[in-house]
């Protein structure tokens, strides 16, 4: 098995196992090739994807997919795990924590303070997982924002 960051000829493997994920939770993702290609790779990539293959050429069966951002107040950087996927057939073989154990050092070689890591309220299976490779729960209120309400406030200034 061998754990890597994706590169652009990953993009396709990318995008396909985002879709998976969603479609579990019953949901669609929005994650097309376009946007992986636009957002996932170059000097401004907004996101990093580590992928696990059995072997070179091999189709991926998992990904863990983060972002970088900035705890201002402790004056570091942050990484948010965004994703974490490990196709069916490839479950419950140490796969998802060889996954975290990649983040967690690319984490650390970032200087991350933090690894933020969310999920579903009614994921108990990813909230069991977490808490066994360390995680801490720790509630906090979350506000988001929609695309509409950004347009909406964005437009009070003009």
């Amino acid at each position: 098995m061998q754990i890597r960051r994706a590169v652009q000829r990953d993009s396709e493997a990318i995008a396909r196992l985002a879709a998976q994920a969603a479609a579990e939770e019953g949901a669609v993702s929005s994650l097309d090739l376009d946007r992986v290609r636009a957002h996932a790779f170059g000097q401004h990539a907004l996101f990093e994807v580590w992928i696990a293959q059995e072997r070179n050429n091999a189709p991926v069966i998992g990904q863990a997919v983060i972002s970088k951002s900035y705890d201002f107040r402790r004056a570091a950087p942050n990484v948010v795990l965004c994703e974490l996927y490990v196709a069916p057939e490839a479950r419950r073989s140490g796969l998802a924590r060889r996954l975290m154990s990649a983040v967690a050092r690319r984490a650390r070689d970032l200087g991350a303070r933090e690894l933020a890591i969310t999920t579903g309220v009614e994921n108990e299976v990813a909230q069991r997982f977490f808490a066994a490779v360390g995680a801490n729960r720790r509630e906090d209120v979350v506000f988001l924002m929609s695309a509409d309400g950004i347009e909406w406030l964005a437009a009070e200034s003009l």
